[in-house]
């Protein structure tokens, strides 16, 4: 029989669809990433960035601007039904909760690859869980077995190289009552006269649960309101009992405070008496560092080195000291060690501020305690050479550093 006018053929629809691609950038930064077209049409939303207002922020933009914190406060009373209607049905929740979690990692197992005399071991399968769980564990909504899927197979990633290849740990388990999870989309927040109500899908309903408050729990009070304000993005929420209280767990992406783009887009790096360069944002707030602790080291070791030299050297040992060649050759290593060390601790800075997305970046070498004998200006000058090479601003702040000549033992 021909194929139906306007209708695909059996050969047609059995070929595989070619993937598509699209470019997403991030409304910030402006950072391009080709990722794949869904069936529907919509880009796929990388790994680590976040939808917002319509747009899409990388990860590094997002963490510049949001901090991941836990609201945890104890339930003071359910709102829609009695105490012991709520513990019935927890305890179908956890129960479920728990038998899909160790199930998902013994699946993972299974379904892994083996070590048959491999040196290297090879990526994990994939594995879709999600049509089997359902039909094994009908009480727990969809959105938490889908959420519980990702989180044991991540758990399950992390641990994979010590359970499958190494054999040095076991296939971790998890113990009732493990903490029920509820998506984003799963649960609410509001304030009614004054105290929190959350409001959560529990199995088949959605139950609201008063939370409890009081001068201890004045932090969390404000985090809910810059939820409720549209300030903060909701993240997943949790239900888990901690002794005898029932705790209710909200995660919320909170703004940081004080955030301006100027604050984004300068990195101030400043040399320190007990460290070599600290890299700080305009708030002071430390994102940086190096010790350097081995520097510090080698110029001792050199200068009294030098010193020791300098002192056997007398009238006796002229015109030439015997030990002049291996003097020679440790000033030649100095000199070298200290210029790798400069190139490696400019590259670094730069390669950090290029990832983090900075535009500019202010250096003040004014302190010089850590390490007299360390080469401060030609520091300076590979810091500028290698932030100007990925188009970041370097501007030069406080003491200016000249250039000192070396002493006459260094020379040689």
């Amino acid at each position: 029989m021909g194929a139906i006018p306007g209708n695909t053929t059996e050969a047609e629809a059995a070929k595989p669809v070619p993937e598509q691609f699209t470019t997403l950038s991030c409304k910030f930064c402006r950072m391009e990433k080709s990722v794949k077209v869904t069936p529907k049409g919509e880009p796929r939303t990388p790994s680590g960035w976040h939808r917002q207002d319509e747009g899409k922020v990388c990860a590094e933009c997002w963490k510049e601007r949001y901090l991941l914190r836990a609201i945890s406060i104890p339930v003071a009373s359910p709102v829609d039904c009695s105490w012991n209607e709520l513990r019935t049905a927890l305890k179908t929740m956890w129960a479920q909760t728990t038998a899909c979690a160790n199930r998902i990692l013994t699946e993972c197992y299974a379904r892994d690859v083996r070590r048959n005399g491999a040196e290297r071991m090879p990526p994990m399968p994939r594995i879709y869980l999600y049509p089997e769980l359902r039909s094994e564990f009908p009480l727990l909504p969809s959105r938490t077995v889908a959420s519980l899927e990702q989180t044991c197979q991540r758990k399950y990633r992390a641990l994979r190289y010590a359970i499958v290849w190494t054999s040095s740990s076991a296939l971790p388990t998890y113990r009732y009552p493990t903490p029920f999870p509820i998506p984003n989309q799963g649960w609410t927040v509001s304030i009614e006269e004054k105290r929190p109500i959350v409001s959560l899908q529990i199995g088949p309903q959605r139950i609201r649960l008063r939370l409890k408050t009081g001068s201890q729990f004045r932090r969390q009070y404000r985090q809910i309101q810059q939820i409720m304000e549209g300030e903060a993005v909701r993240g997943e929420a949790a239900i888990y009992q901690r002794g005898n209280a029932l705790m209710t767990k909200m995660v919320a992406w909170l703004p940081r405070k004080g955030v301006s783009e100027q604050e984004i887009s300068t990195l101030t790096v400043r040399t320190a008496s007990d460290k070599l360069l600290i890299a700080v944002n305009l708030r002071n707030e430390q994102l940086w560092v190096f010790n350097g602790d081995h520097l510090r080291r080698w110029s001792f070791e050199h200068r009294a080195q030098l010193q020791r030299w300098n002192e056997d050297a007398k009238y006796e040992n002229r015109p030439v000291p015997c030990f002049s060649e291996r003097r020679k050759m440790a000033a030649r290593k100095y000199r070298n060690r200290m210029e790798s060390a400069t190139h490696e601790i400019a590259a670094q800075l730069a390669g950090y501020a290029k990832r983090r997305h900075f535009s500019n970046v202010c250096y003040n070498d004014a302190e010089h305690a850590f390490c007299e004998g360390f080469p401060w200006f030609r520091l300076r000058q590979l810091i500028e050479e290698k932030l100007n090479a990925h188009g970041i601003r370097c501007e030069i702040v406080g003491h200016s550093v000249t250039e000192e000549p070396l002493t006459a033992d260094e020379h040689q």
